[in-house]
């Protein structure tokens, strides 16, 4: 039985469906995944190692025509347009031919062309959306869904009024919990030779790093400002590790531990050691945190489509799981890393505070969002 999965372009589009596809297949063991995603995205790394059939297409997104560059605008869309139906025209017979039982999206114009398949050849289609506001793609493709999941409650107000009838709130599909989880934040420590007292801050900006944060704590080492009670485990992506080291390697740095990246396995003995993270605002890592009940403080990218990193951290401020530090304030002054590590040292000098934020995370928490959604997936397919 083969279900489509499209979804990509970025990792937080990407891994949900991967994450969804390993729950489906593992409950239901003659379900076959089958992904279409973009050629030159993060889906073209991952998934030759993942073991399922994949389909790589040529797609484009859609530029906005505001500003003083309308023509080249108007010009990429025509050709992101020409791109879409040649996709279309390609997955139509791919999708008669495997007998695709369903299509699941997760989002980002990489899975417009298979929703648009779906939709002519009248095969069911499942929508996950993984932020605050829905994207264009999402909202579009929602009036064809039969199932729509959403990993913030508030996100189905920006849905057309007739499909919120078929909204499911079931989180963000994060892979499932190591034993970690169990062991408890010393024995996390201990696999990660970090300091067993103290508070440890987690400062992560994702795969590639925030260049934002980054240049905060590299200031806080210039400026002279010892951080003498607290341990930072810094993760500053593989783009700013030489810079991060060399700005260390000038100053005593024994309260840090700075490494450009950590694999999957050992960023949950992260999250499971952590008092609390500094991190942007982006759908998966925030439900990690949330997962493991982790407190945090949320710099959104300000440059993300739509600006849906600061509609995250805003929902989850709201929700008293976490603070959000925008970049810019609302006066237009920049952040510094002194307004960060202040921040950082009221939050740490709070327990109360700190175990209020942990508390509303835990509750707001789905670490079994990608079971459920598997579970809902076969209602359909049965």
């Amino acid at each position: 039985m083969v279900i489509v999965f499209s979804g990509g372009g970025t990792a937080g589009h990407f891994h949900p469906a991967r994450n969804i596809a390993e729950a489906l297949a593992a409950a239901v063991p003659a379900v076959e995944p089958y992904f279409v995603g973009a050629e030159g995205r993060i889906e073209a790394l991952e998934l030759p190692g993942l073991g399922y059939g994949y389909r790589l297409l040529p797609v484009a997104g859609l530029r906005s025509l505001r500003g003083g560059r309308i023509l080249p605008a108007a010009a990429a869309n025509l050709r992101a347009l020409w791109l879409l139906a040649a996709a279309v025209a390609r997955l139509v017979p791919d999708f008669r031919r495997r007998k695709a039982a369903a299509v699941v999206l997760t989002g980002g114009y990489v899975c417009a062309p298979a929703g648009i398949a779906a939709r002519l050849l009248g095969i069911p289609v499942v929508l996950q959306e993984q932020n605050r506001h829905p994207g264009k793609t999402t909202r579009l493709l929602s009036r064809w869904a039969r199932q729509i999941h959403l990993a913030y409650p508030e996100a189905a107000g920006a849905l057309p009024r007739r499909v919120r009838a078929r909204v499911r709130e079931t989180g963000n599909p994060i892979r499932p919990l190591p034993p970690e989880a169990e062991r408890g934040r010393r024995a996390a420590r201990e696999a990660l030779r970090l300091p067993r007292e103290g508070a440890l801050v987690l400062v992560v900006g994702g795969s590639q790093g925030a260049r934002k944060m980054n240049s905060g704590l590299i200031e806080i080492l210039q400026d002279d400002m010892p951080i003498k009670r607290e341990f930072v485990l810094w993760i500053t992506g593989r783009a700013h590790y030489p810079e991060a080291k060399a700005a260390l390697g000038r100053v005593r740095g024994e309260r840090f531990a700075v490494v450009p990246y950590l694999e999957p396995e050992r960023m949950y003995q992260a999250l499971a050691a952590a008092d609390l993270a500094v991190s942007r605002a982006g759908a998966m890592a925030t439900s990690e945190f949330l997962a493991w009940g982790l407190p945090s403080i949320l710099v959104p990218l300000p440059t993300a489509a739509a600006d849906h990193q600061s509609a995250n951290a805003r929902a989850l401020e709201a929700a008293g799981a976490a603070v959000h530090l925008p970049e810019r304030d609302a006066g237009g002054a920049e952040l510094t890393g002194a307004r960060l590590w202040a921040e950082v040292r009221r939050l740490l000098g709070t327990p109360g505070m700190l175990a209020g934020m942990s508390r509303a995370a835990a509750a707001r928490a789905r670490p079994h969002a990608a079971r459920e959604v598997a579970a809902a997936i076969g209602e359909v397919i049965s």
